[in-house]
């Protein structure tokens, strides 16, 4: 991840994110109800759904769903 200077925090924001710390912490607030909100409005923009169309065969090789199902879905995901 690349966030940048940000006067020096976009490099704690990535080393604190790349601790389990870090990582428990977004899992938690990805799991609250404005977590939600913000995936639901950053998936809104075509900068999230770029994003989410990059990110998704992964998720999907994690979900346990069969095969075909996989394959089905990620075949539908434009490639650009």
């Amino acid at each position: 991840m690349n966030f940048g200077n940000l006067a020096g925090m976009g490099g704690m924001a990535e080393n604190f994110l790349s601790t389990p710390e870090g990582q428990a912490a977004v899992k938690q607030f990805l799991g609250s109800s404005q977590g939600m909100d913000l995936l639901k409005s950053f998936a809104g923009t075509p900068d999230g759904q770029k994003a989410i169309m990059t990110v998704l065969p992964m998720v999907l090789d994690g979900l346990n769903l069969p095969q075909p199902v996989k394959d089905m879905i990620k075949s539908s995901i434009p490639t650009s």
